[in-house]
């Protein structure tokens, strides 16, 4: 039996996160949640998720701040997260791409557009084909 993909929600709105977390357990992930950007680092540091959703604007830390925290760990597994920056405010989706996210998800958001994003941060990349000598 396969272990579920853990996706971790960092979201200081909680019905973002409510929303995010029974919309990700429908769909066979196990979804974890922090309502800020240090107790997600807390998290990812104990135990570190395979693919984090980080809101940009949260109190105490942005989600920017947050990637580059994870990018700039010693650990290889949190440096590795992918991570799906997600937010409603204009330039956020610069910010968090240039803070290392992989992708990012506008809110409000549409059910295709999270698929999307997770197939990208989940999928693992289908290698070049080498050319035979």
């Amino acid at each position: 039996m396969q272990t579920p993909v853990r996706i971790l929600v960092v979201d200081d709105a909680e019905p973002v996160r409510k929303i995010l977390v029974q919309t990700l357990r429908a769909m066979g992930f196990e979804a974890l949640q922090a309502d800020s950007g240090p107790a997600a680092l807390l998290q990812v540091l104990a135990s570190p998720p395979d693919v984090a959703i980080v809101d940009q604007w949260m109190p105490d830390m942005t989600g920017a701040e947050l990637v580059r925290l994870m990018r700039g760990s010693l650990d290889p597994r949190v440096r590795s997260i992918a991570v799906i920056g997600l937010s409603g405010r204009p330039g956020s989706e610069r910010e968090l791409l240039a803070a290392g996210a992989l992708t990012f998800l506008p809110k409000p958001f549409r059910i295709a557009q999270l698929s999307a994003a997770l197939r990208l941060a989940v999928e693992p990349a289908v290698p070049a084909a080498s050319s035979a000598a």
